[in-house]
Formats: structure tokens, C-alpha cells, sequence
């Protein structure tokens, strides 16, 4: 038996030693996880899902749990468990063709309108109007009852790069920001020169950067009577206004710097940046923005809306009269030619395409959508795939501007789903402070027995310091290439989120944890009275731990929190921090002096659960 034993183990000695041989011979071709040069493969099936090509790719696998869970994190506000298991027996890109199936949810502005009717024909608190936390109940209601969730995550995405915010010009007035929200679900899944399009023609935008009535070049003149007969003197030249003609270029298309297709800023002789445009561009571009007013201008130009509710839900119309009719020089050389009669649209749609066919929109857009969704430092490669799709030159679309081909090419590509990446230090994000805060609501089916939903989300704002449509600046509540002193600037990477990550709102995180799990006040509602009915603890909602209650018992505990890392971390949790809460939870007694006592202390070990394992590093770090 001890020669037996010898042997085979001589025997496997050579086959080790002749292996290590012949690899050291010859490189190895590695075939698959994105490598797949030269080859090609072939299915009876030729549908979308089931390519030949996605055979030897990860795209052609179904995701286990905690895969799932990943994904749905970086491609929703966040999975419930149920979610999570479904997704697991899913192909990625057949979710994906699902949700770019599902129709839009509810039209916000229709619900403002129709909150502030029920609000105004109560009889709690009948003042007439409307105000600016109608539109945080029509935002919530969205959220919480729609299944369109791909199309919410990228709208917000798009709210962080097209910014407006209620911080500026729009008093307590719901409709600017019903009516953007439902500009960017209609056009999420569609093209990114659309986008621009709308967005340029929305009040709320012509208000917000301040180019509603911007009139065209003009001189004022007044006399001088000085002189006998009185002259005309020159008193002003009046130009027109510049800020979107800025804003257009530095955020919503082409940055700052001339691209390479992977993101990178290219260099002039002297190793500086070359701009992308200067401010003889601007003043160029800024005649373009000439002429738009409101859609019912009380009088020809200049004026504010006739129906502040209606009117900034309506596109700005263009007035040619005060529009730049002279041509203007655009990037690249481009010249808009003087248009007989003028056409001031026809101007708008001509610098538009000028912006959208620049080279730069690719790798710019596509890099801040991969900020938004995936990883803060994207590698070089992963962004000019992105830019690739955007432009019309993947295997998803021919199309440029396809936001379809964007949005599958960012949550798709391997450096998005590779175990690997997991591992890699310069690899993920800091969640979003109003991401974690969705993620726990439709993590746990936040729901009230009326199914009223109603939240103005005072509570967010004021603890840490973001909500929809709050920036305090068109940049933004963080930039793009904002870089933390300490190691990660040392490393030349990037951290977003950490612009607005201080030790005021770090505490209030932890404060809101507090209130919306232990004290239950997960919602801000305000207590009126709403949908026809004052029952206001039939309307208060709740978080359902039901199943996780189910486990709490010591002998459950390691099941339990595998369960809650799989829902809110995607299984990324170390040992030790679930040694951490599984000591914390017990010294947490789970017996009571009666039954509503015991029910009460079993749902404390999860929320302690549940508050622990928000607030650790491994959640915090989406990877």
C-alpha cells in the first residue's frame, strides 16, 4: 500500500512538472470573460439574449443570488429578496429588455394637479395653490408604486447631470420639477440628443440658467441734448445672456477638455489640456439661446408666465423677432448661416447637432452615467466601450446617442459584473445618502395598510443634506472629479459622493437610521388628511420585517444575517463585521413579559440588524 501510495503520488508529480512545462512554452489564450478575439460562435437561436458571442461571455449566464442582488443595486434603488430570486432564474440583459418594455408609470405633473385639488377641497387646511412638496408626494408615489425601476434609476442619474434645482427661482412651485422629472422618464430609454433637445426647450431649464427672454444683441440709445440739434448717443450694448451657452457645453456634453474615446484629456505640445472652447465659443453659442419665452407670455417678450402652474409645464416658444439673426461660428469650425426669414428653432436644432456630433459627448456623458451607476474610476477600456455604444459602434445599436445601447454597455460590461472587480481597491462608489435611503424603502416593501404613499422627504434633507432637486449649485451636490484629501488624492482617483460626506452628515446618516428603524418614522408626512380620507394611522407606513423576524433566534442568526447582506450588500459583508452584529444582537434579549413585549424586542434584533450593517464600510462602498 506505501508503494502504491508513492507512486501515484510520483506519477502526479510528473504530470504537475509536465504541465508547468508546457504552459511555460506557449501563452496561454484565454478564451471568454470579454475575450473573445477572432472567434465566433454560432447559435440556432439568434436572438438578442441568446447570441452566439454571449456563450463565452459572462453575459451569457444567469446571475446567482448575490450577483442578482449587485446588479439590481447598481440598476435600480435597490432588490427586495424576492426580487433577488427572480432575477437569479433571469438572464441580465433579458431584465434589461423587460424594463425598456414597461411603460411609464404615473405622469407627475397630473399628480400634482391632482393633489393639489383633493389638498384644496378639504376641509383640514383649504389656502389654495399649489406647493413644492405636492411634487416630493408625486415623486414618492412614483417610486413606490411603479415597477419601471430601471427607468427611475436612470432619470436620477440625469437629474445629477442636467441639474435644476428648487434651491433657485422657483419659489413653492411643484410643476418645474413634476414636469423635468417626466421630460427625463419619457426619455430615458430613448436618444441622448433628444434628451438635450427637450431639455434645452423646458422653462424650468430657460429659468434655472437664466436664457427664458434672452433677448439678442441690441444697442440702447438715448439723446444728447448737449448739443443743439440733439445727437444720439450710444448709452448700452445689451448681449445676450451666456449662462446656458456654458453650462451646455461644460456639463451637458463635452466638458472641458478635448477627449480621447476613453475619457482621457488630451495634450497639447507643451503637455496642457487642450480646451474645448473659449469664451469667444460661449458668446458665439450664446446668440443661439436667443429668443425663447413662455408659452403664454402676458406680453410679447421680457414677461413672466400667465399661468405660473400651466405655462412651465409647456416648452418655451421662440419669438424670432428677438432672436440672433446674424450667423454664428460654433465648434469645429461650424458656421450656422443667416436664415431668411430668421428661424431661431432651426438655429437651436443646428448647434444642438453640432454639440451632439462632437467627439467628446461619447466618453464625457458616458463616463458621468458610469460615475452615477457603477464605479467612481472606471478604467480607461471600460469607458471607450461606453463611448463606443454611445456612438453607434457596438454589437447593441448602430444608433448614436442610443441610450438603450448606453445603459446595456455600462450595466453589462465585464468590468461592471466581474467577480474581480470586487477586489479591486480602486473599484466602486460611496451610495448615494438619497440612494441608501430608497434602498431601504423597497428593500423592506415600505407600504401602509390605505396604500396612501406620501413623503416629503423633510427628514433626508435635513439630516444629510440631498434630495431630488436640491443641488446648491448647476455642478451638482458632488463633482465629478472630486478627490478626498488623503490617500485616495494621493492615488489620483476620484470620490464623488465624499464632496458631501462631513461629520455633520455622517451623524445625521446615522440619526435618520435611528428614526426611520427604531422609531419607525420612515416617512415625513405631515399628518393632513389625503385621498379623501383623515384616518391617519391607516395611512402611515411601515417597513415589513415579517420574515426577518422569523429569525432571530440565536440558533438563526447566521441566517438572518446572510439574508440581510444578500439583500443590502450583495453578499460583500466580511466575517467580521457579521461577527461585530452577531455579538451586538446577543446581548439583545428577544424574550418579553408578554407577547406584544416579545413581538417588540424580536423586531428591535432586526432593526439593530438591519442599523448595523447600514453603517458599515462594505455597505457604504458599493462594489
Amino acid at each position: 500500500m506505501k508503494n502504491l501510495h508513492q507512486r501515484r503520488l510520483f506519477v502526479w508529480l510528473i504530470c504537475l512538472l509536465t504541465t508547468s512545462f508546457l504552459f511555460a512554452q506557449a501563452t496561454p489564450q484565454l478564451i471568454g470573460v470579454g475575450q473573445t478575439p477572432n472567434v465566433k460562435v454560432t447559435t440556432s437561436n439568434t436572438q438578442a439574449g441568446t447570441a452566439g458571442e454571449n456563450t463565452i461571455s459572462n453575459e451569457g449566464f444567469k446571475p446567482n443570488n448575490n450577483a442578482a442582488s449587485r446588479f439590481l443595486q447598481q440598476a435600480s434603488f435597490g432588490p427586495n429578496y424576492k426580487e433577488i430570486m427572480a432575477l437569479s432564474n433571469t438572464g441580465l440583459e433579458d431584465w434589461i429588455e423587460q424594463q425598456f418594455a414597461l411603460s411609464r408609470g404615473l405622469n407627475c405633473v397630473q399628480r400634482v394637479t391632482e393633489i393639489t385639488d383633493i389638498k384644496n377641497a378639504g376641509a383640514n387646511t383649504p389656502d389654495g395653490g399649489a406647493w413644492d412638496w405636492f411634487w416630493d408626494y408625486a415623486f414618492w408615489e412614483y417610486s413606490m408604486t411603479t415597477s419601471d425601476v430601471l427607468r427611475q434609476r436612470v432619470a436620477l442619474a440625469l437629474t445629477e447631470i442636467l441639474v435644476i434645482s428648487r434651491n433657485s427661482g422657483f419659489g413653492e412651485n411643484p410643476y418645474p420639477f413634476a414636469s423635468f422629472y417626466d421630460m427625463l422618464l419619457d426619455n430615458a430609454f430613448g436618444n441622448y440628443r433628444d434628451i438635450l433637445g427637450a431639455v434645452t426647450r423646458q422653462p424650468a431649464m430657460g429659468l434655472y440658467l437664466t436664457y427664458m427672454n434672452n433677448p439678442k444683441q441690441d444697442t440702447i440709445y438715448e439723446l444728447d441734448w448737449a448739443v443743439w440739434p440733439p445727437d444720439t448717443l450710444s448709452r448700452q450694448v445689451v448681449f445676450p445672456d451666456e449662462n446656458y451657452a456654458r453650462e451646455v457645453m461644460q456639463l451637458f456634453t463635452i466638458g472641458l477638455c478635448e477627449l480621447a474615446i476613453d475619457g482621457t484629456c488630451q495634450k497639447d505640445a507643451n503637455g496642457v489640456d487642450i480646451p474645448t472652447y473659449d469664451n469667444v465659443d460661449i458668446a458665439e453659442f450664446s446668440k443661439i439661446f436667443t429668443g425663447y419665452t413662455w408659452a403664454n407670455p402676458w406680453c410679447e417678450f421680457g414677461c413672466s408666465s400667465t399661468d405660473w402652474t400651466g405655462d412651465i409645464t409647456q416648452n418655451m416658444v421662440m419669438l424670432n423677432n428677438y432672436h440672433d439673426p446674424g450667423s454664428k461660428t460654433l465648434l469645429n469650425g461650424h458656421i450656422v448661416q443667416p436664415r431668411n426669414p430668421v428661424d431661431g428653432e432651426a438655429d437651436i436644432d443646428e448647434a444642438l447637432d453640432n454639440l451632439f456630433n462632437h467627439p467628446n459627448i461619447g466618453p464625457f456623458i458616458g463616463k458621468l452615467l458610469i460615475q452615477r451607476l457603477v464605479t467612481s474610476n472606471p478604467t480607461s477600456a471600460y469607458v471607450a466601450r461606453v463611448a463606443k455604444a454611445f456612438n453607434g459602434e457596438s454589437h447593441y445599436s448602430n444608433q448614436r446617442g442610443d441610450m438603450q445601447a448606453v445603459i446595456k454597455a455600462i450595466l453589462l460590461d465585464d468590468e461592471a459584473r466581474n467577480c474581480e472587480s470586487q477586489s479591486d481597491p480602486n473599484f466602486g462608489m460611496l451610495r448615494e445618502p438619497f440612494v441608501r435611503y430608497l434602498q431601504l424603502v423597497h428593500s423592506f416593501d415600505l407600504s401602509s395598510p390605505s396604500g396612501v404613499y406620501r413623503n416629503v422627504m423633510n427628514t433626508i434633507t435635513e439630516q444629510f443634506g440631498q434630495k431630488i432637486f436640491t443641488s446648491p449649485s448647476v455642478f451638482n451636490f458632488f463633482q465629478q472629479d472630486y478627490q478626498p484629501i488623503g490617500p485616495i488624492e494621493e492615488a489620483n482617483l476620484y470620490a464623488p459622493e465624499f464632496q458631501i460626506t462631513n461629520s455633520q452628515s455622517i451623524a445625521g446618516y446615522m440619526n435618520a437610521l435611528n428614526n426611520w428603524l427604531f422609531y419607525g418614522n420612515v416617512v415625513d408626512d405631515w399628518g393632513w388628511g389625503y385621498e379623501g380620507s383623515l384616518d391617519y394611522e391607516n395611512d402611515r407606513a411601515a417597513l415589513d420585517f415579517s420574515t426577518e423576524v422569523t429569525l432571530v433566534d440565536n440558533n438563526k442568526l447566521p441566517e438572518l444575517l446572510d439574508r440581510l447582506d444578500l439583500i443590502l450588500a450583495h453578499g460583500q459583508l466580511s466575517q467580521r463585521t457579521k461577527d461585530v452584529v452577531m455579538a451586538v444582537l446577543k446581548e439583545m434579549p428577544i424574550e418579553g413579559y408578554n407577547e406584544e413585549n416579545t413581538n417588540f424586542l424580536r423586531l428591535n434584533r432586526v432593526q439593530m440588524a438591519v442599523y448595523l450593517i447600514m453603517a458599515s464600510p462594505e455597505y457604504l462602498i458599493n462594489k
